[in-house]
């Protein structure tokens, strides 16, 4: 709980969180999934260059110079993917939504050095859709909830959270909690 009221930028009083939302952990094992098959890649292809031509690898490994690009350039490309693959992690691991009994907060990692931090007051909201799309998402119970806003702020979209069902009718529940609470203040 700590770590999640270190999330709200100025709680307003009596502000509390009602629930926090992440990606669903499939998300990140899908796209690990490419990752895994590009550090698999060179090895793959080392057998298939050594079960093929095997004078071509004495070749290119006889402790010439073209050895020691062969080595660089395998150096650089697991670097690189590596790289991607952190970035990957980051912006899985560092989007979050919470949810509190005033307002809706996303806090979304767009890249290593840029973060989007939005805020939606629950009076703004005016309905709350949930879409489940694809044969994953059906299985393992992930989509994404829209939350349609009155005025001119965009909607605010939860991502390829777990339960998303759930979770929009939690957020109207709240919605109407707020509103009963506030009978006399409007959006």
């Amino acid at each position: 709980m700590f770590f999640i009221n270190r999330l709200l930028p100025s709680p307003l009083p009596h502000e509390h969180v009602e629930f926090e939302l992440r990606r669903h952990w499939f998300v990140f094992v899908r796209e690990a999934a490419l990752y895994v098959i590009l550090l698999l890649a060179p090895a793959v292809l080392t057998l298939a260059i050594t079960s093929f031509e095997l004078a071509l690898w004495e070749q290119l490994f006889n402790g010439s110079l073209t050895e020691v690009i062969v080595r660089l350039a395998l150096s650089l490309y697991y670097l690189g993917v590596w790289v991607f693959f952190w970035h990957t992690w980051v912006d899985y691991y560092l989007d979050v939504w919470v949810v509190t009994n005033e307002r809706v907060l996303s806090l979304e990692q767009r890249g290593i050095f840029n973060r989007t931090v939005a805020e939606l007051r629950l009076s703004r909201v005016q309905d709350v859709t949930s879409q489940v799309k694809g044969l994953w998402e059906t299985f393992l119970h992930y989509g994404d909830v829209r939350i349609q806003t009155a005025g001119e702020q965009g909607n605010f979209v939860f991502r390829e959270i777990k339960q998303p069902y759930e979770v929009a009718e939690r957020l109207m529940r709240l919605v109407d909690q707020w509103h009963q609470d506030h009978p006399n203040e409007g959006g």
